[in-house]
């Protein structure tokens, strides 16, 4: 999601993320996601501010009577930051509950929006300026009103804190004065330019969630002025949404229960309480859900596991596009020419890791996924061509028997089978392939790090990413512009590649306000990422498994909401 990093993000204030200030967006947690897990081995250090809400025992498995009112979801981990303007990460699984934006996204719709925290809006003729209606029963968990000039407060305190999410709405607006407290319900956003994306970016789950200010006005220090540490380990009183937290439990579990006083309301059908469950262990996960001990899981099973479960009557098998694009990202200084790194494009196995290693569980696309704005339907997609990649790789100066490290993920059965298949076809073109299996710390030091490009490797595998919101500036830009060691926006271009006229492309893309103009900027993008001169190996769009009990109702597999649940739109059909 974002153009997160890629606007060049603060360091996070306080010191706690001091050693990671260079990181963009997610990098800490997001990038688990697209290798392939459910949380990283790496525990970051936020995570030693964590603390018990509440101390009573819950029961992950409710009676009969309870069962109706009661979820129980799959989670690998809940080390969590719940300060919301600084979270890039999973725990959106919790703050999407807790808290609210101003708008949300529409099913399973990226490019729509529709009623959170404002129940209408409307923009003016040239989408520079944005005025939103707030619920008038809209209150914060504390009973204090969640008013314009609370909305107002909170976006103060998101640009002020600087943290890394910010980016997804500084690229809109930097000025708390753009900010027009009209009435008490009534708040408009000044632009000062057409800004066709704003709604979508309000929507994104990592960042512009509205926070309550006599919360942060209760716990700021002079030294926290924005009560941040405070945050980072609590959320009471501070969000409006339906849940509130009851009871958090590093490593075991986190609870969130009904908050009454919700301004949409209870009547018709919801879950009074939401249990979401540690469990680590993939076989324990299957046990679960097949025993009915558990309602919902995403991503965490193994593709053996979800075609088992597959079978089973009270469970479904969810399939559906994410936005999510995986890669294996190619020192451009070691490969030298682009005409070296469309040799390797032609040497990997594409169909052997989609059908047999992916278990058809992605599709082939370039940089793009294929249901964001702006994708090239005749994107060129490299075919496996060995005999075309041993060519292109001696052009550029290279010779039989010349070696090359590829690095992936420990422990990570899909990327040491994708790295194996690899190595077979560039030994099989007459050169070597060194695999290097590297804890994810190590992954993340290299792809998000200043280590300079003649000690990274010459393939970082594992990699991939997805935009904060229905934009492809936001997609491509934190990893292919000019690197941030080079000052310039890029804070995932783990392969240090630069090209000129992409960077143009960008810069444009970046304030478009008309969309005939993006699609047309977008075909040259991709066409550069991909035939002309490409800075990864696209393996393809991911596409995401959820399994549920097959009662539940109400779950939106949303290509950018990827492993998050909106509780309050969830129930239990009826027996």
């Amino acid at each position: 999601m974002t153009d997160t990093g890629a606007n060049g993000p603060k360091p996070a204030d306080s010191g706690n993320l001091s050693a990671l200030p260079r990181w963009s967006r997610r990098a800490l947690l997001h990038r688990s996601w697209q290798l392939g897990l459910g949380v990283p081995a790496f525990i970051p250090p936020f995570a030693r501010f964590q603390t018990t809400f509440a101390a009573r025992p819950s029961l992950f498995v409710p009676s009969t009577q309870d069962r109706a009112n009661h979820l129980t979801v799959i989670l690998h981990h809940n080390q969590f930051n719940f300060d919301p303007h600084e979270s890039y990460g999973d725990a959106s699984v919790i703050l999407l509950g807790v808290y609210e934006m101003l708008v949300q996204l529409h099913g399973d719709r990226p490019d729509e929006v529709e009623p959170m925290l404002a129940d209408t809006w409307e923009a003016n003729a040239s989408k520079s300026s944005y005025t939103f209606h707030l619920s008038p029963r809209a209150v914060f968990h504390d009973g204090s009103p969640c008013d314009a000039d609370a909305v107002k407060a909170s976006f103060v305190r998101f640009l002020g804190l600087g943290a890394l999410p910010v980016n997804i709405i500084r690229r809109f607006f930097q000025d708390p004065e753009q900010m027009v407290v009209l009435d008490q319900h009534t708040i408009r956003f000044d632009l000062s330019r057409p800004q066709p994306l704003f709604l979508s970016a309000l929507a994104s789950p990592f960042g512009p969630y509205v926070v309550n200010p006599r919360v942060v006005d209760a716990y700021r220090t002079s030294e926290d002025p924005w009560a941040h540490e405070w945050l980072t380990g609590n959320t009471a009183g501070a969000g409006t949404g339906p849940y509130a937290v009851l009871e958090h439990l590093p490593n075991e579990h986190t609870i969130l229960k009904r908050f009454d006083d919700y301004h949409r309301g209870w009547t018709g059908e919801h879950f009074n309480e939401i249990a979401l469950r540690v469990v680590p262990e993939d076989f324990t996960r299957r046990e679960l859900l097949e025993r009915g001990d558990a309602d919902i899981v995403t991503r965490l099973l193994t593709p053996d596991d979800v075609a088992a479960l597959a079978t089973v009557p009270t469970l479904r098998v969810e399939i559906y596009d994410s936005f999510d694009v995986g890669w294996v990202v190619m020192n451009a200084f070691k490969l030298r020419t682009a005409e070296v790194r469309r040799g390797f494009s032609y040497a990997f196995p594409y169909d052997e890791v989609v059908t047999k290693v992916e278990g058809g569980l992605r599709k082939r696309t370039g940089p793009l996924p294929d249901g964001i704005r702006g994708y090239d339907p005749d994107v060129f997609l490299y075919p496996t061509d060995l005999a075309r990649a041993r060519e292109l790789i001696l052009s550029g100066g290279f010779q039989d028997g010349d070696r090359f490290d590829y690095m992936y993920l420990t422990g990570n059965e899909s990327a040491r089978a994708i790295a194996q298949l690899f190595q077979a076809n560039v030994q099989a073109i007459g050169f070597d392939l060194d695999l290097i299996e590297v804890e994810q710390s190590t992954l993340f030091d290299i792809g998000f790090g200043e280590l300079p490009a003649e000690d990274r490797p010459v393939f970082n595998g594992s990699w991939g990413w997805y935009p904060d919101y229905d934009d492809p500036w936001s997609q491509l830009a934190p990893c292919f512009l000019r690197s941030f060691t080079e000052g310039g926006e890029g804070t995932a271009n783990a392969g240090l590649w630069v090209n000129d006229r992409f960077e143009q492309i960008m810069a444009e893309a970046k304030i478009y306000s008309d969309e005939a103009r993006l699609v047309q900027l977008m075909k040259e993008a991709q066409r550069i990422l991909t035939e002309e001169d490409p800075p990864c190996i696209y393996i393809g769009q991911q596409r995401y498994v959820t399994v549920r009990a097959e009662d539940i109702r109400g779950f939106d597999g949303n290509p950018l909401y990827l492993n998050l649940y909106r509780f309050y739109k969830m129930h239990r059909a009826d027996a």
